[in-house]
Protein backbone atom coordinates (compact mmCIF):
# COMPACT_ATOMS: atom_id res chain seq x y z
CA UNK A 1 0.00 0.00 0.00
CA UNK A 2 1.32 3.11 -0.82
CA UNK A 3 1.96 6.42 1.56
CA UNK A 4 -0.33 8.74 -0.25
CA UNK A 5 -3.17 10.68 0.86
CA UNK A 6 -7.07 9.11 0.42
CA UNK A 7 -8.82 11.40 -1.76
CA UNK A 8 -6.30 13.75 -2.01
CA UNK A 9 -6.64 15.51 0.92
CA UNK A 10 -3.98 16.40 2.81
CA UNK A 11 -3.34 14.86 6.16
CA UNK A 12 -2.05 18.46 7.94
CA UNK A 13 -6.47 19.62 7.80
CA UNK A 14 -8.13 19.82 10.62
CA UNK A 15 -10.71 17.14 9.57
CA UNK A 16 -8.33 14.38 8.18
CA UNK A 17 -11.14 11.97 8.53
CA UNK A 18 -13.50 13.43 6.97
CA UNK A 19 -14.31 10.65 3.91
CA UNK A 20 -15.15 8.44 6.97
CA UNK A 21 -18.02 9.01 9.41
CA UNK A 22 -16.58 6.45 11.15
CA UNK A 23 -17.86 3.02 12.40
CA UNK A 24 -21.49 2.04 12.54
CA UNK A 25 -22.49 2.37 16.27
CA UNK A 26 -24.50 -1.24 16.19
CA UNK A 27 -20.85 -2.48 15.84
CA UNK A 28 -18.79 -0.82 18.72
CA UNK A 29 -17.81 -1.68 21.77
CA UNK A 30 -19.85 -0.92 24.73
CA UNK A 31 -17.00 1.38 25.86
CA UNK A 32 -17.36 3.38 22.57
CA UNK A 33 -21.14 3.79 22.92
CA UNK A 34 -21.46 7.37 23.83
CA UNK A 35 -25.50 7.93 22.60
CA UNK A 36 -26.00 10.40 25.91
CA UNK A 37 -22.95 12.32 25.42
CA UNK A 38 -23.97 15.79 23.93
CA UNK A 39 -21.70 16.60 20.90
CA UNK A 40 -18.78 19.01 21.01
CA UNK A 41 -18.93 22.36 20.05
CA UNK A 42 -16.46 23.48 17.68
CA UNK A 43 -12.93 22.91 19.36
CA UNK A 44 -14.29 22.18 23.12
CA UNK A 45 -14.11 19.36 24.95
CA UNK A 46 -16.41 17.70 26.95
CA UNK A 47 -16.24 17.42 30.91
CA UNK A 48 -17.56 14.77 32.93
CA UNK A 49 -18.11 15.50 36.54
CA UNK A 50 -18.31 12.45 39.44
CA UNK A 51 -21.26 11.49 40.07
CA UNK A 52 -23.14 11.95 36.62
CA UNK A 53 -23.98 8.83 34.73
CA UNK A 54 -20.34 7.35 33.11
CA UNK A 55 -20.75 4.75 30.43
CA UNK A 56 -17.62 3.80 31.44
CA UNK A 57 -18.02 3.08 35.15
CA UNK A 58 -17.95 -0.79 34.27
CA UNK A 59 -14.68 -2.46 32.49
CA UNK A 60 -15.66 -3.90 29.40
CA UNK A 61 -13.16 -6.80 28.25
CA UNK A 62 -12.52 -8.48 25.03
CA UNK A 63 -10.85 -11.26 27.13
CA UNK A 64 -11.70 -11.18 30.65
CA UNK A 65 -9.22 -9.79 33.04
CA UNK A 66 -6.34 -9.88 30.45
CA UNK A 67 -7.42 -7.60 27.07
CA UNK A 68 -9.98 -4.60 27.04
CA UNK A 69 -12.37 -4.25 24.40
CA UNK A 70 -10.38 -0.95 22.97
CA UNK A 71 -6.91 0.21 23.36
CA UNK A 72 -3.74 -0.99 22.14
CA UNK A 73 -1.21 -3.39 23.37
CA UNK A 74 1.84 -5.62 22.62
CA UNK A 75 2.63 -9.31 22.22
CA UNK A 76 6.86 -9.38 22.80
CA UNK A 77 8.75 -12.45 22.79
CA UNK A 78 12.14 -14.09 21.84
CA UNK A 79 12.37 -15.18 18.07
CA UNK A 80 11.70 -18.85 17.66
CA UNK A 81 8.76 -18.85 21.12
CA UNK A 82 5.68 -18.60 18.71
CA UNK A 83 4.68 -14.95 19.11
CA UNK A 84 2.80 -14.90 15.88
CA UNK A 85 1.21 -18.89 16.68
CA UNK A 86 0.12 -17.28 20.02
CA UNK A 87 -1.70 -14.36 18.43
CA UNK A 88 -3.21 -16.55 15.67
CA UNK A 89 -4.53 -18.73 18.42
CA UNK A 90 -5.73 -15.57 20.22
CA UNK A 91 -7.40 -14.63 16.77
CA UNK A 92 -8.79 -18.27 16.85
CA UNK A 93 -10.92 -17.66 20.38
CA UNK A 94 -11.94 -14.23 19.00
CA UNK A 95 -13.23 -15.55 15.82
CA UNK A 96 -14.99 -18.52 17.82
CA UNK A 97 -15.94 -17.30 21.06
CA UNK A 98 -13.61 -20.29 22.51
CA UNK A 99 -11.96 -19.22 25.82
CA UNK A 100 -7.94 -17.85 25.37
CA UNK A 101 -5.78 -18.94 27.73
CA UNK A 102 -8.43 -20.25 30.04
CA UNK A 103 -9.87 -16.77 29.97
CA UNK A 104 -13.72 -16.24 29.04
CA UNK A 105 -13.78 -14.23 25.17
CA UNK A 106 -16.30 -11.20 26.02
CA UNK A 107 -16.97 -10.32 22.49
CA UNK A 108 -16.85 -11.97 19.68
CA UNK A 109 -15.54 -10.79 16.48
CA UNK A 110 -13.27 -10.81 13.15
CA UNK A 111 -10.02 -10.03 12.84
CA UNK A 112 -7.36 -7.76 10.54
CA UNK A 113 -4.14 -9.15 10.41
CA UNK A 114 -1.33 -6.89 8.97
CA UNK A 115 1.81 -8.44 8.40
CA UNK A 116 4.56 -6.98 7.52
CA UNK A 117 6.86 -9.84 8.85
CA UNK A 118 6.50 -13.69 7.09
CA UNK A 119 3.43 -12.76 4.92
CA UNK A 120 3.71 -15.90 3.12
CA UNK A 121 3.15 -18.18 6.28
CA UNK A 122 -0.25 -16.53 7.25
CA UNK A 123 -2.66 -19.23 5.23
CA UNK A 124 -0.43 -22.24 6.35
CA UNK A 125 -0.99 -21.62 9.77
CA UNK A 126 -4.38 -20.71 9.48
CA UNK A 127 -4.99 -24.05 8.30
CA UNK A 128 -2.65 -25.62 11.01
CA UNK A 129 -5.44 -23.40 13.36
CA UNK A 130 -8.58 -25.22 11.19
CA UNK A 131 -6.84 -28.89 11.36
CA UNK A 132 -4.99 -28.98 14.89
CA UNK A 133 -7.39 -26.59 16.67
CA UNK A 134 -10.82 -25.70 15.48
CA UNK A 135 -12.16 -29.05 13.87
CA UNK A 136 -14.97 -29.37 12.99
CA UNK A 137 -16.09 -26.11 14.38
CA UNK A 138 -14.69 -23.96 12.14
CA UNK A 139 -16.79 -22.68 9.24
CA UNK A 140 -15.82 -22.97 5.28
CA UNK A 141 -14.23 -19.64 5.71
CA UNK A 142 -12.99 -17.85 9.19
CA UNK A 143 -13.73 -14.42 9.30
CA UNK A 144 -10.16 -13.35 9.76
CA UNK A 145 -8.35 -10.76 6.60
CA UNK A 146 -4.60 -9.48 6.06
CA UNK A 147 -2.81 -7.40 4.52
CA UNK A 148 0.96 -7.76 3.32
CA UNK A 149 1.73 -4.17 3.02
CA UNK A 150 1.57 -1.36 5.74
CA UNK A 151 2.22 2.28 5.44
CA UNK A 152 5.60 3.24 7.91
CA UNK A 153 3.18 3.66 11.23
CA UNK A 154 5.62 6.84 11.95
CA UNK A 155 4.12 8.62 8.87
CA UNK A 156 1.56 11.21 8.82
CA UNK A 157 -0.56 9.05 6.34
CA UNK A 158 -0.28 5.61 8.51
CA UNK A 159 -3.40 5.71 10.74
CA UNK A 160 -5.74 7.18 8.05
CA UNK A 161 -4.83 4.50 5.12
CA UNK A 162 -5.05 1.90 7.60
CA UNK A 163 -8.29 3.06 8.83
CA UNK A 164 -9.50 2.98 5.85
CA UNK A 165 -8.55 -0.80 5.12
CA UNK A 166 -10.01 -1.04 8.61
CA UNK A 167 -13.11 0.26 7.48
CA UNK A 168 -13.97 -2.05 4.19
CA UNK A 169 -12.63 -5.27 6.34
CA UNK A 170 -15.45 -4.49 8.96
CA UNK A 171 -18.21 -4.25 6.02
CA UNK A 172 -17.17 -7.36 4.60
CA UNK A 173 -17.39 -9.00 8.05
CA UNK A 174 -20.31 -7.40 8.84
CA UNK A 175 -22.17 -7.92 5.75
CA UNK A 176 -20.79 -12.11 5.54
CA UNK A 177 -20.52 -12.90 9.50
CA UNK A 178 -22.39 -10.47 10.65
CA UNK A 179 -19.65 -9.61 12.86
CA UNK A 180 -17.52 -6.30 13.76
CA UNK A 181 -14.22 -5.96 13.85
CA UNK A 182 -12.70 -6.98 17.16
CA UNK A 183 -8.95 -7.19 16.76
CA UNK A 184 -6.18 -5.84 14.65
CA UNK A 185 -2.45 -7.36 14.97
CA UNK A 186 0.20 -5.56 13.53
CA UNK A 187 3.28 -8.42 12.99
CA UNK A 188 5.68 -6.61 13.98
CA UNK A 189 5.89 -3.74 15.00
CA UNK A 190 9.81 -3.25 14.52
CA UNK A 191 8.69 -4.04 10.75
CA UNK A 192 5.89 -2.13 10.24
CA UNK A 193 7.06 1.65 12.47
CA UNK A 194 9.64 2.15 9.97
CA UNK A 195 12.18 3.54 13.43
CA UNK A 196 15.14 5.54 12.33
CA UNK A 197 16.61 5.35 15.64
CA UNK A 198 14.67 2.50 17.70
CA UNK A 199 15.86 2.82 21.08
CA UNK A 200 14.36 7.09 20.66
CA UNK A 201 11.23 7.44 23.32
CA UNK A 202 9.51 9.63 21.06
CA UNK A 203 9.58 7.68 17.97
CA UNK A 204 7.93 4.73 19.99
CA UNK A 205 5.69 6.97 21.96
CA UNK A 206 4.16 8.18 17.79
CA UNK A 207 3.83 4.36 17.32
CA UNK A 208 2.14 3.99 20.36
CA UNK A 209 -0.07 7.06 19.92
CA UNK A 210 -0.83 5.59 15.98
CA UNK A 211 -2.40 2.21 17.45
CA UNK A 212 -4.28 4.25 19.63
CA UNK A 213 -6.13 6.06 17.35
CA UNK A 214 -6.67 2.97 14.87
CA UNK A 215 -8.13 1.81 18.02
CA UNK A 216 -10.40 4.76 18.34
CA UNK A 217 -10.83 5.12 14.69
CA UNK A 218 -12.19 1.63 14.19
CA UNK A 219 -13.34 0.36 17.38
CA UNK A 220 -11.23 -2.77 17.67
CA UNK A 221 -8.31 -3.70 19.99
CA UNK A 222 -4.97 -2.86 18.34
CA UNK A 223 -2.21 -5.99 19.55
CA UNK A 224 1.81 -5.39 17.97
CA UNK A 225 3.80 -8.38 17.88
CA UNK A 226 7.03 -7.22 18.90
CA UNK A 227 10.63 -8.29 19.54
CA UNK A 228 12.23 -8.54 22.83
CA UNK A 229 15.82 -7.32 23.51
CA UNK A 230 19.24 -9.51 23.66
CA UNK A 231 17.71 -10.58 27.35
CA UNK A 232 14.23 -10.98 28.29
CA UNK A 233 14.88 -9.16 31.18
CA UNK A 234 15.15 -5.75 29.36
CA UNK A 235 11.71 -6.53 27.93
CA UNK A 236 10.39 -5.32 24.62
CA UNK A 237 13.28 -4.26 22.44
CA UNK A 238 14.27 -0.62 22.06
CA UNK A 239 12.41 2.11 23.92
CA UNK A 240 10.73 1.67 26.80
CA UNK A 241 8.24 4.03 26.05
CA UNK A 242 6.20 1.03 24.15
CA UNK A 243 6.13 -1.09 27.28
CA UNK A 244 4.77 2.19 29.34
CA UNK A 245 2.00 3.20 26.81
CA UNK A 246 0.70 -0.27 26.07
CA UNK A 247 -2.52 -1.38 28.03
CA UNK A 248 -2.11 -4.54 27.61
CA UNK A 249 1.90 -6.45 27.30
CA UNK A 250 1.94 -10.17 27.21
CA UNK A 251 5.34 -11.42 26.64
CA UNK A 252 5.88 -15.03 24.88
CA UNK A 253 8.71 -17.06 26.81
CA UNK A 254 10.69 -19.77 25.89
CA UNK A 255 14.46 -21.65 27.17
CA UNK A 256 16.40 -22.16 24.55
CA UNK A 257 19.40 -24.60 24.28
CA UNK A 258 23.18 -23.47 22.22
CA UNK A 259 21.39 -25.99 19.74
CA UNK A 260 18.23 -24.03 19.14
CA UNK A 261 15.63 -26.77 20.88
CA UNK A 262 13.50 -24.54 22.69
CA UNK A 263 11.21 -25.56 26.10
CA UNK A 264 9.33 -24.17 29.03
CA UNK A 265 7.17 -22.17 26.53
CA UNK A 266 4.25 -19.76 28.32
CA UNK A 267 2.80 -16.51 27.93
CA UNK A 268 3.78 -14.21 30.86
CA UNK A 269 1.25 -11.26 32.02
CA UNK A 270 3.54 -8.51 32.15
CA UNK A 271 1.08 -5.76 32.17
CA UNK A 272 -2.82 -5.67 32.40
CA UNK A 273 -4.77 -2.34 33.31
CA UNK A 274 -7.48 -2.95 35.87
CA UNK A 275 -6.57 -6.43 36.24
CA UNK A 276 -3.46 -8.48 37.92
CA UNK A 277 -0.34 -9.39 36.16
CA UNK A 278 2.75 -10.76 37.31
CA UNK A 279 2.10 -14.34 36.05
CA UNK A 280 2.66 -16.97 33.68
CA UNK A 281 0.36 -19.04 31.86
CA UNK A 282 2.19 -22.50 30.05
CA UNK A 283 1.57 -23.37 26.33
CA UNK A 284 2.93 -26.41 24.35
CA UNK A 285 3.68 -25.63 20.59
CA UNK A 286 2.02 -29.21 18.82
CA UNK A 287 3.28 -29.86 15.49
CA UNK A 288 0.27 -30.41 12.69
CA UNK A 289 0.31 -32.13 9.45
CA UNK A 290 -1.74 -29.58 6.76
CA UNK A 291 -0.92 -31.45 3.64
CA UNK A 292 1.93 -32.64 1.55
CA UNK A 293 4.01 -30.40 -1.05
CA UNK A 294 4.69 -31.97 -4.57
CA UNK A 295 7.31 -34.38 -3.70
CA UNK A 296 4.76 -35.70 -1.15
CA UNK A 297 6.36 -34.22 2.05
CA UNK A 298 4.50 -33.38 4.70
CA UNK A 299 3.81 -29.49 5.04
CA UNK A 300 3.59 -28.95 8.87
CA UNK A 301 3.08 -25.95 10.89
CA UNK A 302 2.47 -25.75 14.96
CA UNK A 303 -0.79 -24.43 17.37
CA UNK A 304 -0.83 -23.48 20.62
CA UNK A 305 -2.26 -26.21 23.38
CA UNK A 306 -2.88 -23.92 26.66
CA UNK A 307 -1.65 -25.85 29.64
CA UNK A 308 -3.32 -23.89 32.37
CA UNK A 309 -3.32 -27.29 34.56
CA UNK A 310 0.69 -26.92 34.33
CA UNK A 311 2.42 -24.85 36.71
CA UNK A 312 5.50 -23.19 34.82
CA UNK A 313 8.89 -23.51 35.21
CA UNK A 314 9.38 -19.93 36.71
CA UNK A 315 6.42 -20.37 39.20
CA UNK A 316 7.45 -23.79 40.41
CA UNK A 317 10.90 -21.97 41.53
CA UNK A 318 9.11 -18.87 43.08
CA UNK A 319 6.42 -20.71 44.35
CA UNK A 320 8.97 -23.27 46.29
CA UNK A 321 9.98 -20.23 48.00
CA UNK A 322 7.23 -18.86 49.28
CA UNK A 323 5.88 -22.47 51.02
CA UNK A 324 7.47 -23.37 54.14
CA UNK A 325 9.30 -26.42 54.75
CA UNK A 326 5.95 -27.26 57.42
CA UNK A 327 2.92 -27.55 54.39
CA UNK A 328 5.49 -28.74 51.73
CA UNK A 329 4.54 -32.19 51.99
CA UNK A 330 0.63 -31.10 51.49
CA UNK A 331 2.25 -29.00 48.13
CA UNK A 332 3.12 -31.99 46.72
CA UNK A 333 -0.13 -33.72 47.80
CA UNK A 334 -2.47 -30.53 46.24
CA UNK A 335 0.01 -30.78 42.82
CA UNK A 336 -0.80 -34.25 42.47
CA UNK A 337 -4.26 -34.06 42.54
CA UNK A 338 -4.19 -30.60 40.41
CA UNK A 339 -3.40 -33.15 37.89
CA UNK A 340 -5.53 -36.17 38.46
CA UNK A 341 -8.42 -34.90 39.65
CA UNK A 342 -8.37 -30.62 38.86
CA UNK A 343 -11.63 -29.37 37.18
CA UNK A 344 -12.10 -25.82 35.57
CA UNK A 345 -13.68 -23.20 37.93
CA UNK A 346 -14.68 -19.38 38.16
CA UNK A 347 -14.60 -19.08 42.50
CA UNK A 348 -15.39 -15.35 41.49
CA UNK A 349 -18.46 -15.83 39.88
CA UNK A 350 -18.74 -16.67 35.71
CA UNK A 351 -16.82 -13.41 35.02
CA UNK A 352 -14.11 -13.84 36.91
CA UNK A 353 -10.86 -15.51 35.76
CA UNK A 354 -10.39 -19.57 36.05
CA UNK A 355 -8.63 -21.77 38.11
CA UNK A 356 -8.34 -25.27 38.32
CA UNK A 357 -9.53 -26.29 41.69
CA UNK A 358 -9.46 -29.84 43.21
CA UNK A 359 -11.50 -31.65 45.91
CA UNK A 360 -10.44 -31.58 49.22
CA UNK A 361 -10.95 -34.71 50.02
CA UNK A 362 -8.99 -35.61 47.08
CA UNK A 363 -6.14 -33.59 48.37
CA UNK A 364 -6.50 -35.04 51.95
CA UNK A 365 -6.00 -38.96 50.47
CA UNK A 366 -3.39 -37.72 48.93
CA UNK A 367 -1.70 -36.14 51.60
CA UNK A 368 -1.91 -39.54 53.73
CA UNK A 369 -0.63 -41.04 51.51
CA UNK A 370 2.68 -39.28 51.40
CA UNK A 371 2.92 -38.31 55.11
CA UNK A 372 5.11 -39.67 57.35
CA UNK A 373 3.10 -40.08 60.99
CA UNK A 374 4.20 -41.85 64.11
CA UNK A 375 1.62 -44.19 66.38
CA UNK A 376 1.24 -47.45 68.42
CA UNK A 377 -1.67 -48.33 65.69
CA UNK A 378 -3.47 -47.63 62.76
CA UNK A 379 -5.96 -44.98 64.92
CA UNK A 380 -3.52 -43.02 66.25
CA UNK A 381 -1.48 -42.63 62.72
CA UNK A 382 -4.74 -41.43 61.49
CA UNK A 383 -5.56 -39.03 63.50
CA UNK A 384 -1.99 -37.57 63.76
CA UNK A 385 -2.19 -37.42 59.53
CA UNK A 386 -5.65 -35.75 60.39
CA UNK A 387 -4.56 -33.01 62.32
CA UNK A 388 -1.49 -32.59 59.91
CA UNK A 389 -3.61 -31.86 56.88
CA UNK A 390 -5.51 -29.42 58.70
CA UNK A 391 -2.52 -27.41 59.96
CA UNK A 392 -1.33 -27.45 56.71
CA UNK A 393 -4.86 -25.90 55.05
CA UNK A 394 -5.03 -23.47 57.96
CA UNK A 395 -1.42 -22.41 57.34
CA UNK A 396 -1.68 -22.01 53.52
CA UNK A 397 -5.10 -20.29 53.32
CA UNK A 398 -3.26 -18.14 56.29
CA UNK A 399 -0.89 -17.20 53.99
CA UNK A 400 -3.12 -16.76 50.55
CA UNK A 401 -0.82 -19.67 49.09
CA UNK A 402 -4.22 -21.66 48.50
CA UNK A 403 -7.77 -20.44 47.88
CA UNK A 404 -11.15 -22.14 48.72
CA UNK A 405 -14.44 -22.57 47.38
CA UNK A 406 -17.56 -24.82 47.24
CA UNK A 407 -18.88 -26.19 43.97
CA UNK A 408 -22.16 -27.90 43.91
CA UNK A 409 -21.93 -28.10 47.79
CA UNK A 410 -17.65 -30.04 47.89
CA UNK A 411 -15.07 -27.67 49.05
CA UNK A 412 -12.64 -27.64 46.48
CA UNK A 413 -9.00 -25.68 46.44
CA UNK A 414 -6.65 -24.05 44.16
CA UNK A 415 -3.18 -22.95 44.03
CA UNK A 416 -3.17 -19.09 44.06
CA UNK A 417 -0.22 -17.54 41.90
CA UNK A 418 2.82 -15.48 43.81
CA UNK A 419 1.09 -12.40 41.75
CA UNK A 420 -2.28 -13.54 42.34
Amino acid sequence: MSERSLNGSSLDEPDRFHDWPGPDPDVLPRSKRRDDVPARNGSAISIRWHGDADPQADRDWLVQDLISETGKGLMPGQWGSGKTFTALDLSASIMTGEPFAGRRVMRRGGVLFVASEGAFEIPIRLRGLVHGKLGSDATERLPFAWIEDCPRLLSTEAVAQLAATAKAAAEHLRETFDLPLAMIIIDTVAAAAGFGDENSAAEAQKVMNAMEALSRQTGAFVLGIDHFGKTTETGTRGSSAKEAAADVVLAVLANRDEGGTISNTRMAIRKVRGARCGYEIPFALEVVTVGENYDQEPITTCVVQWQTDRVSSAAMAAGKERWPTSVKVFRQALLSSLVDDGVRAWPFGDEGAEVRAVPLQAVKIGFSAIYPADGDDEAKRTEAKRKAFKRAVDTCLGRSLIGSVALKGVDHLWMIEAAE
